[in-house]
C-alpha cells in the first residue's frame, strides 16, 4: 500500500472531518466537488476483509477528459449520495468489481450482452478471477473515446495486459498470441503507427478487427468470427479481394516451424540464407573493386 504525504494526509482528515461535523451531506446532481474533496487526494485505499484493495482516488483532470466527464459522480455511484457512504457488501475487490460491472450494462446493453455470450463473460459467472471486466479494458474514470487513433493503436496493448502474461496463457492453454502478433506484419504496423504517429490510426488488423471487441468467442465456436468457416470473410473485411485461399496464409497465432505453418517457416529460412548471402556476396565484390581501384591507382598500373 502507497504511503501518504503529509499534505494529503491533512487535506483528506480536514475533508472527513468537516463532512462528519456536518452529518450527512447530500451530493449535488450538478457538482462533483463534494466527492473530489475527498477522491482526489491520493493514497488512501479501500481494503476488503476477504483480501483485495481498491484506489479510491480519481484524477479530476483525467475525469474531466473521459467520455464521462459530463456525469455527476451519482450517475454512476448511485448508493453513495451522501457521506459516510453506506457500508460495502462485497467481500474482495474483485467480487466489488464484477458487481460494480452492472452500472456500465445501465447504458451499455448491447454491450453488455455481447459481453455476457463472449469467453470473458463466461469465465466472469465461472468465477474465474484473471478474467477481464469492463473496466479491466476501459478503466473506470478514463474512458476515452474508441474512436480514437489512441485508442485503436493502443488495443494490442490493452490485450496484451492478460494474453502477455504466460502463466495466464498456460492456465487456459493458449497460445503465445500477443508475442506472434507483434512478431507479424499487422503487429509490426500497429507498433511503428503507436510510436511514431500516434495521432493516425493504423491501417493493419488490431485484435478487435479480427475477433470483435466485446463477443469474442473460442474459434471452435461456429459464431466466432475468426472460426474456420468465417475466417476468409473477417479477412477480406481489410482484403477485399482475397481470394478463397488467401486465409490459409494465417499462422494462427503460432511460431513458424516445420509442425505449424510449414511454408511460412520455409520462406523464412529461404530469406535467413539468402539476405546474408546476399549482403555477404555484395560486400565481397565491393572490396575486390575497391582493392583494384587501388592497385591500378597507387600501384603504376600493374
Amino acid at each position: 500500500m502507497r504511503s501518504v504525504s503529509g499534505d494529503c494526509v491533512s487535506r483528506l482528515v480536514l475533508a472527513a472531518f468537516i463532512c462528519l461535523l456536518a452529518g450527512p451531506v447530500p451530493v449535488s446532481a450538478q457538482d462533483n466537488q463534494a466527492c473530489l474533496a475527498c477522491h482526489q487526494v491520493e493514497g488512501p485505499k479501500v481494503a476488503f476483509p476477504g483480501g483485495g484493495a481498491l484506489d479510491t482516488r480519481i484524477d479530476p483532470v483525467q475525469f474531466g477528459r473521459s467520455v464521462h466527464g459530463a456525469f455527476t459522480c451519482t450517475t454512476c455511484h448511485t448508493r453513495h449520495t451522501g457521506y459516510p457512504h453506506p457500508p460495502q457488501t462485497a467481500t474482495t475487490a474483485r467480487a466489488y468489481q464484477v458487481v460494480a460491472q452492472q452500472i456500465c450494462a445501465t447504458c451499455h446493453a448491447d454491450q453488455t450482452r455481447a459481453f455476457e455470450g463472449s469467453v470473458h463473460g463466461q469465465g466472469v459467472r465461472m468465477g474465474l478471477g484473471d478474467v477481464p471486466l469492463c473496466t479491466s479494458c476501459h478503466t473506470a474514470h478514463a474512458v476515452t473515446k474508441t474512436q480514437t487513433a489512441a485508442f485503436r493503436n493502443n488495443i494490442p496493448e490493452v490485450c496484451g495486459n492478460c494474453h502477455a502474461d504466460q502463466q495466464i496463457m498456460r492456465r487456459y492453454g493458449l497460445l503465445p498470441v500477443y508475442q506472434t502478433y507483434q512478431a507479424e506484419f499487422h503487429g509490426v504496423t500497429t507498433r511503428l503507427y503507436r510510436l511514431v504517429t500516434p495521432l493516425a490510426p493504423s491501417p493493419a488488423a488490431v485484435c478487435y478487427d479480427c475477433h470483435t471487441a466485446h463477443s469474442v468467442r473460442r474459434v471452435a465456436d461456429p459464431a466466432s468470427a475468426v472460426s474456420p468457416a468465417n475466417l476468409l470473410a473477417t479477412c477480406r473485411r481489410c482484403h477485399t479481394d482475397a481470394g478463397r485461399f488467401f486465409a490459409t496464409g494465417w499462422t494462427e497465432h503460432k511460431t513458424p516451424s516445420l509442425r505449424a505453418a510449414t511454408l511460412v517457416f520455409m520462406v523464412q529460412v529461404f530469406y535467413w540464407v539468402l539476405i546474408p548471402v546476399t549482403v555477404g556476396v555484395l560486400a565481397v565484390l565491393t572490396a575486390l573493386d575497391l582493392w583494384h581501384f587501388a592497385v591500378r591507382k597507387w600501384g603504376g598500373g600493374r
